[in-house]
């Protein structure tokens, strides 16, 4: 298909495009004039792209499926056709990488948990061994890891110092295997300082597993809260009746037909049956107790980092030892802490936890698409990159705005549109008449939206210099521009933006958004990062982003058009100079490492690529309480004050244990030398 669309269009197109180069020298009319009648070819080049693209066949592009390799030899093949160079990596246009898109459980004697407690009337101690997928399930959400430790009950795991609550407070847990309760106290108090009879942050599973980990626990096991028993109860019991109503409904319609035909006769059969079964199947859940364990998915997936085993427990199996340990059960102990919001954190004294879970992370790989057109003469080994992610959601899934969904997300704008774009300032900076005089490289980047993996792969296995790189432009989601406005991110990263940005903007009259800071969401900031100046060129988000509803029929061809031609004589500028444009820091007026609320600035980015044990960062904020402190870029924090990190989720939870000007000490992994620094917290943004 690429080679269709490439030949089809490529002699028509050449005598016009000739001109790309000389098109800001020739008078203002003249330069109007060409950009229209060039306008309708280059129209069609990119609706036909990205109709491909965005098309179901391509199955969303998500990691992981067919359709993202069709999209990467679709543009393979669309580099080769217009004679760029794709013999990069092992005579192939693809660098590949891998990605993990899964967990599963292990062997099921690689998971599991055994209780022992001290023996009582002279009798042998009891050792309880739970039933794997009836009494516990490991959860994905933890890692794999084994314990052989002491038990503590901490209540629902909670650490809120401005809600004067930690179930922590007044207890050591490092080395032992906690006990938690789902949830958060007063769940039916509509004036409960964890937001009335909403769920806080305080009651997610990842935030108390988190927090157990950053107090140093060896195992999680997580047992159901009491109000959740009524309510799946409920929800049991009303799902069997509906079962039943329409098993009767069913019937009553089968016998009001006087002589049924052998079709309604076997519908009637099939759907009795099918009723039958469902009846049959919620019977027992609707005569119990309403305590059942998670599956193994059900908490959500961990990011792998940590080596902590976390369980999901019958509370039924769990209450005997706390009552027989503290003398209160499960209930009794949630009333109090109901009443008087004072945690009921204890030892279980003479219990431990032997315990062992296997977490399969499964992974598949991905893969980065080149293109390159060689520069000739004195700059020939300087490079610009200009760049697009081409991956996408698949059927939805992480990511999505419409979980609940199973439905292709073509991702018609993001980012068919910023690829399409890509391909066809490929297509005119190939032919303009005046030749390359540095290396354009063409990427379109692969798992954006996992966090930026394609380009912050790249950027850790450069093909081309990165001291060499003079800068990058970066195009995403370009589809949806409405009144005319073009957002256009990274104008601070050099002084020569804006002048350009002026120059070009005088002929395509644009109503341009600038903004400043070289940081965002989008895989710019991998460049960035390096001090590499960058522009990252967008028309905003919209209420079809990240659903199956962003379609090619909302895209806006004609101005997506004129976005391209215009990011193609930004490119075609930065080729021409003699020397290259100076970088400047330009970043985010926020916290990167995740954002918002009443969290203390700490200025440092993630990288989210890495997975080792800790919190990988592949930059800090210019100026920011990290950067002052001496922390770099590559460093691994392990540790916040008194709190272990193992991922963004253990950082983030622990970050907000504190408040701005807290002085707090971070302890760092840089290479295989371990250093503490002091970093002074700043005011939230």
């Amino acid at each position: 298909m690429a080679r269709t669309n490439s030949r089809r269009f490529h002699f028509p197109m050449l005598l016009t495009i000739l001109s790309l180069a000389l098109v800001i020298a020739l008078p203002a009319h003249s330069a109007k004039k060409d950009r229209l009648e060039r306008a309708t070819t280059t129209l069609e080049r990119i609706t036909s792209s990205v109709e491909y693209l965005a098309s179901d066949d391509l199955e969303g592009r998500g990691v992981g499926t067919d359709g993202l390799n069709k999209a990467a030899d679709y543009i393979a093949g669309y580099f080769a056709d217009l004679g760029l160079e794709t013999d990069i990596f092992g005579g192939t246009p693809f660098q590949k990488f891998t990605v993990v898109m899964s967990a599963e459980m292990g062997p099921s004697e690689q998971n599991r948990v055994t209780l022992k407690g001290p023996a009582s009337d002279d009798k042998e101690p009891v050792v309880v061994k739970l039933e794997l997928g009836r009494q516990f399930n490991p959860l994905s959400l933890g890692g794999t890891g084994k314990a052989d430790a002491p038990i503590v009950f901490v209540a629902y795991g909670i650490s809120a110092p401005k809600l004067k609550y930690d179930d922590y407070a007044e207890i050591d847990v490092k080395g032992k295997v906690v006990v938690i309760i789902r949830k958060e106290p007063q769940q039916e108090n509509p004036h409960s300082a964890f937001d009335g009879k909403r769920s806080s942050r305080h009651a997610f599973f990842t935030t108390k597993v988190s927090n157990a980990y950053q107090h140093g626990a060896a195992a999680v096991l997580i047992v159901n809260d009491g109000p959740e028993l009524a309510r799946h109860l409920k929800s049991s019991r009303g799902r069997w009746q509906q079962s039943v109503d329409r098993l009767a409904a069913a019937h009553k319609t089968f016998n009001e037909l006087e002589e049924p035909t052998e079709d309604q006769q076997r519908d009637y059969r099939q759907q009795v049956s099918v009723l039958a079964k469902q009846i049959s199947d919620l019977h027992e859940q609707a005569e119990g107790d309403g305590d059942t364990v998670l599956a193994f998915n059900g908490a959500g997936q961990g990011s792998g980092d940590r080596q902590m085993p976390v369980f999901f427990c019958q509370r039924k199996t769990i209450d005997p030892i706390i009552k027989a340990s503290l003398g209160l059960s499960l209930d009794e102990l949630e009333a109090a802490i109901d009443e008087d919001l004072v945690p009921r954190s204890a030892v279980l004294e003479g219990w431990t936890a032997d315990c062992e879970a296997v977490v399969i992370q499964r992974s598949t790989e991905v893969k980065n698409v080149f293109g390159v057109l060689p520069g000739k003469g004195s700059l020939a080994d300087e490079t610009i990159v200009v760049g697009a992610h081409y991956d996408h959601l698949g059927r939805g899934g992480q990511g999505s705005l419409a979980p609940w969904t199973n439905d292709i997300h073509n991702g018609a704008d993001d980012n068919a549109s910023g690829t399409s774009a890509l391909l066809e300032i490929a297509y005119l900076l190939k032919h303009r008449k005046a030749k390359s005089r540095r290396r354009i490289v063409f990427i379109a980047f692969s798992a954006e939206e996992r966090g930026l993996l394609g380009s912050a792969h790249y950027i850790r296995e450069p093909r081309f210099p990165l001291d060499e790189t003079v800068a990058m432009v970066n195009l995403d989601m370009v589809g949806r521009m409405n009144d005319n406005k073009l957002i256009i991110t990274g104008t601070g990263t050099s002084p020569h933006w804006d002048p350009l940005l002026d120059r070009l903007n005088a002929e395509y009259d644009f109503a341009i958004s600038r903004q400043a800071e070289g940081t965002g969401p989008s895989d710019h900031q991998s460049f960035y990062l390096k001090d590499i100046p960058v522009l990252h060129v967008f028309t905003g988000l919209h209420n079809n982003y990240h659903r199956p509803s962003d379609d090619v029929n909302l895209l806006n061809m004609k101005d997506m058009a004129r976005i391209t031609q215009m990011t193609a004589e930004i490119v075609a500028d930065l080729d021409s100079l003699d020397a290259r444009p100076e970088f400047t820091k330009a970043d985010k007026q926020r916290n990167v490492a995740g954002s918002g609320g009443d969290r203390p600035y700490f200025g440092s980015i993630p990288d989210f690529a890495d997975t080792v044990d800790g919190l990988p960062l592949t930059g800090v904020s210019g100026g920011g309480p990290a950067e002052k402190a001496g922390i770099k870029a590559g460093d691994v924090v392990i540790q916040l004050g008194d709190f272990k990190i193992g991922g963004i989720e253990d950082f983030d939870s622990a970050l907000r244990k504190f408040k701005a000007g807290d002085k707090v000490k971070v302890t760092v992994m840089r290479g295989k030398e371990k250093k503490v620094l002091t970093v002074t917290l700043g005011e939230p943004r």
